[in-house]
């Protein structure tokens, strides 16, 4: 047997590979990409819901604040909206209440309880934020924090409390209206945003003109 027949009848030595066990890179990048998406579809339905609600508040406030326009001339009485703060468990809130005028000492008091069976005070939910600005001003209006007002019918409301209670504040500073609301028509021309305290460039705004029409309009800028 010659030399080269032998080699030829060894067996070449068998090569053993690593089983790869792991993922590549494509597959851990789909598995990114599946989970970031999953991500944004529920941000996007959270950002949605946010947005609905919002639009809702903001719906509810133009049409409440329509109907106690009318009830102003109907009634020929002067009404007006509060629009306050609210701290609750150590949270935030924005709100809002109709006030009236009393004709015999004109200040601004609650309308009896159980009007047009509806609350007191409308809470806002706690992401929505407020920006009020009135006509023929470059300033933001300031929304203060809620004061008590004195109900009418109570033991407390004669005139002697009243002035009582007023004097314990720096000489009478009742409490007055955001948005008066006239027995006229007329009502204080005024821009109410709504917004995400979270996301401020999600908003809503509220457009009252002097002539009493109330309307809708998402187009309107923050002020920074």
């Amino acid at each position: 047997m010659t030399p080269l027949k032998a080699c030829k009848r060894q067996s070449s030595p068998t090569l053993y590979r690593p089983t790869n066990s792991g993922f590549s890179l494509i597959e851990l990048l789909v598995v990114l990409l599946i989970i970031g998406l999953g991500f944004t579809a529920v941000k996007f339905n959270v950002s949605a819901n946010d947005g609905q609600k919002m639009r809702l508040e903001a719906r509810q406030f133009a049409n409440r604040t329509a109907l106690i326009a009318e009830e102003a001339v109907l009634g020929n009485q002067q009404w007006g909206v509060d629009i306050y703060r609210q701290h609750t468990d150590g949270r935030e809130q924005f709100a809002y209440r109709w006030l009236v005028r009393n004709e015999g000492d004109g200040l601004w008091q609650l309308p009896q309880p159980g009007f047009r069976d509806q609350p007191m005070d409308f809470l806002l939910a706690d992401n929505i934020a407020l920006q009020l600005k009135l006509e023929g001003s470059d300033q933001e209006v300031v929304i203060n924090d809620k004061r008590k007002i004195i109900e009418q019918g109570s033991a407390a409301a004669s005139p002697t409390a009243i002035a009582a209670d007023i004097g314990a504040k720096e000489e009478r500073n009742p409490v007055l209206p955001s948005i008066w609301l006239l027995s006229s028509g007329e009502i204080s021309a005024f821009s109410l945003i709504f917004y995400d305290a979270e996301n401020p460039e999600m908003k809503i705004t509220v457009k009252g003109d002097e002539l009493g029409r109330i309307v809708l309009d998402e187009g309107e800028q923050l002020d920074e």
